[in-house]
């Protein structure tokens, strides 16, 4: 089965990218971060501390992950579709230490394993072609200004909030991005081989036939 990687820091545009690229393929299209964001979902529901670290672990190793590709893909975890609730703020704020963990990283990585064994897939995240899969053939890393990716977030956010303010969303993420890229457990960097696109002035349109350019390009 062939995997294509693209990893990249906060509102690269990486999940737009990543399944307009997996529908021009025949791919299935998995966003590793919801992984964790599933797994955070459960922890906040059972009200586990963060500092258990038994009771972390035990969430993810308990994870039954399903992907439904319908359309926009569905995101079912122990059988329960919860992509609608992926991305509220209370997840959002405690993903970057879950994911931070490493018992929590060495789980998921089984689940993404698992995920990709009979399926071609296009898989985002932070350390896919790094780390999960390195020997990937086509890797990519998507990046843009951190202002522009800022303020592709807060357009998101504004929608579910309106009291969002843009300063808050730009100092979130330059936060985020020192914490990704200075961790000590698969801190976010270019791939080995990747083809690294700067997207500050592409649409996803554009980026998708930038990255088909290089996976159709004769070896």
């Amino acid at each position: 089965m062939q995997v294509i990687t693209i990893d990249g820091p906060t509102s690269s545009g990486k999940n737009s990218v990543g399944f307009l690229l997996s529908q021009k393929l025949g791919y299935q299209y998995i966003d590793s971060g919801s992984i964790y964001r599933a797994g955070c979902i459960f922890i906040l529901r059972n009200k586990i501390p963060l500092d258990d670290l038994e009771k972390l672990v035990g969430v993810f190793k308990n994870l039954q992950i399903e992907v439904k590709q319908n359309g926009q893909p569905r995101f079912l975890a122990n059988g329960e579709d919860i992509t609608e609730s992926l991305h509220d703020p209370e997840v959002t704020g405690i993903v970057p230490a879950v994911s931070a963990i490493r018992q929590v990283r060495e789980v998921t990585k089984l689940i993404q394993y698992k995920l990709v064994h009979s399926k071609n897939t296009v898989m985002t995240g932070r350390d896919i072609g790094s780390e999960i899969f390195p020997d990937a053939k086509h890797k990519f890393y998507l990046t843009a200004n951190v202002e522009i990716r800022a303020n592709r977030r807060f357009k998101q956010l504004v929608k579910k909030d309106s009291n969002v303010r843009y300063e808050d969303v730009l100092k979130a993420m330059k936060e985020r991005d020192q914490k990704d890229t200075t961790r000590e457990v698969s801190p976010l960097r270019v791939p080995e081989n990747a083809v690294v696109i700067d997207n500050s002035d592409l649409t996803v349109e554009q980026t998708v036939e930038e990255m088909l350019k290089h996976i159709n390009a004769p070896n």
